[in-house]
């Protein structure tokens, strides 16, 4: 029997055997829908956003799903909730939104959620997903609740995790001059003591692979710890009071932002950023954060208050002047952002620096119209001294910054305007405008528009755009949904943008477009199929270089995706896609394909849950790489990056030993065929992955463990 017959044969007794589960699971199973919704309308909502990122790695969205959580306990009442708040859950798209406050504003509170039918935006699909997480009635926040009834009435939880690459990888080789310091586990500790989403303390803490533990540069165990409280609705007056470890998200991103999603994807109409300035810290990056203290007061009813700071260690490349041998001198050339401490270069780094922040807000808001005045100042204890490139001309060199802006938004009829000016303290501007328009039933409508000149400054801002920075970009959004007929779906966008000045890998000024289109039919509780087709052409240097100068020329990427869900019950799930990418450049094109089978089995009464994945892919070399989203342990989401010839396969075991324990299990594994270099070669016997985390060999095997206790 030949290798294709027999993957055939495996193929078709396992959705045989699946239809067969499918058909004898119990009853129980296909009623009480909220456990199933809680975990599918989330993570389709997250799969969308992420999986259209440029980039691969671990991510950690702690609170995506915890908020659900609440709201299952809970639900969000639709009548008393504000933008900000139905903004925050992330259960609404912006057009959703403004059209559902247009609607209370003239015809008053809705009666019932099926009243939803009547506002444009909500189309039956939309409707159902939201069933099990809003309400109308019901109010939002008990005001007369003291601290001392939330500490009797709260939960606690804890997550331990641990993660480890079975093969031998290079930096645990202790011949070696840069060797790891630590062993190949990974640990992450995380304790929540929690009143709904009113009040929080928590703690994490958690070490890398490679890193000490309890011994050399870690002596005190973890390499990373984070704690903060939480106080958030406490009062009319005291809307939120963060002690400890947070997050601040001002605007529409031109000075600093870190709410989740509003970025180019699938989801057309997610292009303004919203939601509470303020936010506790949940996640493991080491970098995008603020450690003191943070607060939002509520002066009025029209108008809120946010001050906050912050002063915390960050890692960085230091550089010290040895010429001055009397005094010395040092700055710093760039931040380490990364977060790992595993080998004496990286220990070296570690902390080196000392940044202190401190900002202002100041909102005035109505139901129609929403301004904001904000303010953020930044200072180092030595100076940023970058590289001399020429792309660095313009970007911030210095020891302290100040930034401000001005953000608005304005609801009138359908049309819903948004925007920000920034500037900072070099007098440079940054702009971002849109405007949302809820058509009718059957069509919304985006615009937006960044102007970021080429000496504006920020340190870390997150502004709808094509590159990160909010800096040296002109441009132009225009989204598009379309329901032309029950249970079809069109959604599109085309952005076109220019950079005015060099940028890294652009050796003069450069510009782009892209262009995406989304065919989605979706029968409830049934199944849903769309194909995604994406383009995006921009300029980088040319691999001709003529007289020594590199010259930009355009590169082009296709993306064509074919993707199924079909739902044989409540309880079990296929999913099948297959994607085809094609790079072409000027002297090369580079097409790759990737198929692979999913299977869900999430029984809604049951203890016990899977998913598990097959897949295969074929990529000439990185420029045609693929990337998917994967299932992973509760909370925790991985993207990862398929390149050269292979399979990759993995099963995520979930099991609840009680309603206190809950325990998970992961295994992964990538088998590369060959790859090739970028000269063309392929490259026989296979290495995984560089430096200090290569494998000599084709595999690289992945597993995990997680408990979660309640109690």
């Amino acid at each position: 029997m030949s290798k294709i017959s027999f993957f055939k044969l495996c193929y078709s007794l396992t959705l045989l055997f699946l239809a067969l589960v499918s058909v004898y699971t119990p009853l129980y199973s296909q009623i009480g829908t909220k456990g199933q919704n809680e975990i599918q309308f989330e993570e389709n909502q997250i799969e969308n956003l992420i999986e259209n990122l440029e980039n691969d790695g671990e991510l950690d969205f702690n609170t995506l799903y915890e908020d659900l959580e609440v709201y299952l306990k809970r639900p969000l009442d639709l009548n008393e909730a504000t933008e900000v708040e139905l903004k925050e859950s992330r259960l609404l798209n912006d057009i959703q939104i403004s059209q559902l406050i247009s609607h209370k504003s003239e015809y008053g509170d809705l009666i019932s959620l099926h009243e939803l039918q009547s506002i444009p935006s909500f189309d039956l699909k939309t409707i159902k997903a939201l069933e099990p997480f809003v309400s109308v009635g019901g109010g939002l926040y008990d005001y007369n609740m003291g601290i001392g009834e939330m500490l009797k009435n709260a939960k606690s939880e804890l997550y331990i995790k641990w993660r480890r690459i079975l093969e031998d990888q290079k930096g645990f080789d202790q011949n070696r001059t840069n060797a790891y310091e630590g062993d190949p586990n990974k640990l992450y500790l995380r304790y929540k003591f929690a009143h709904e989403n009113r009040l929080r303390i928590t703690l994490l803490a958690e070490k890398d692979s490679g890193e000490a533990f309890f011994a050399g540069s870690n002596p005190n165990g973890f390499d990373f710890y984070s704690a903060h409280i939480h106080l958030k609705e406490y009062s009319q007056r005291l809307k939120d009071l963060i002690i400890g470890d947070y997050t601040v998200s001002l605007g529409q991103g031109l000075i600093l932002h870190n709410g989740f999603g509003s970025s180019k994807s699938a989801y057309v109409m997610d292009v303004k950023k919203g939601g509470r300035k303020l936010k506790s810290y949940n996640s493991i990056n080491e970098t995008n954060y603020n450690r003191g203290v943070a607060t939002t007061l509520g002066i009025s009813k029209k108008i809120k208050a946010t001050v906050f700071a912050s002063h915390k260690a960050v890692d960085a490349n230091i550089i010290s002047d040895t010429t001055d041998f009397e005094f010395g001198f040092d700055s710093f050339s760039s931040f380490k952002i990364d977060g790992f401490h595993r080998t004496p270069s990286e220990i070296e780094k570690e902390r080196t620096l000392r940044q202190t922040s401190a900002g202002a807000s100041l909102q005035y808001s109505t139901n129609k119209l929403s301004v904001g005045i904000n303010a953020l100042y930044d200072r180092f204890n030595t100076s940023l001294l970058r590289d001399n490139k020429a792309y660095n001309l313009f970007r911030f060199s210095g020891q302290e910054l100040l930034n401000t802006s001005v953000d608005y938004s304005f609801r009138w009829k359908n049309l819903h305007f948004f925007g920000e000016t920034a500037m900072s303290d070099n007098l440079s501007f940054a702009n971002l405008h849109g405007v949302l328009i809820g058509m009718d039933k059957k069509v919304d409508f985006t615009v937006v528009t960044r102007n970021f000149d080429r000496d504006y400054q920020a340190l870390i801002p997150n502004a709808f755009a094509e590159t990160n920075g909010a800096v040296n970009e002109k441009g132009i959004y225009l989204g598009l949904i379309l329901r032309p007929i029950k249970n079809w779906t069109v959604n599109s966008y085309f952005d076109i943008w220019q950079h005015p000045w060099l940028r890294f890998r652009q050796d003069a000024p450069s510009g782009g477009r892209e262009f995406l289109i989304k065919l989605n039919y979706y029968k409830k509780r049934k199944f849903d199929f769309y194909v995604q087709y994406k383009y995006e052409t921009k300029e980088e240097n040319s691999p001709v270089v003529e007289n020594r100068i590199d010259k930009v020329a355009y590169f082009d990427l296709h993306r064509l995706r074919i993707h199924f869900d079909h739902k044989l019950s409540k309880a079990l799930s296929l999913r099948n896609r297959i994607e085809f990418s094609r790079h072409r450049e000027i002297n090369k094109i580079s097409n790759g394909y990737l198929i692979f089978q999913d299977i869900l089995f999430k029984p809604i009464a049951s203890k016990f849950s899977f998913t598990a994945r097959y897949a295969l892919f074929d990529t000439y070399d990185s420029d045609s790489r693929i990337y998917a989203y994967e299932n992973d342990l509760i909370y925790e989401f991985y993207i990862p990056q398929f390149s050269g010839r292979g399979k990759r396969y993995y099963l995520n075991l979930r099991y609840d030993l009680n309603s206190f324990v809950t325990a998970e299990f992961r295994y992964a594994r990538t088998h590369l065929d060959f790859k090739r270099e970028p000269s063309g070669e392929v490259i026989r016997p296979l290495i995984i992955g560089s430096g200090n985390d290569e494998i000599l060999g084709p595999k690289q095997t992945e597993i995990k463990a997680q408990l979660r206790f309640k109690f």
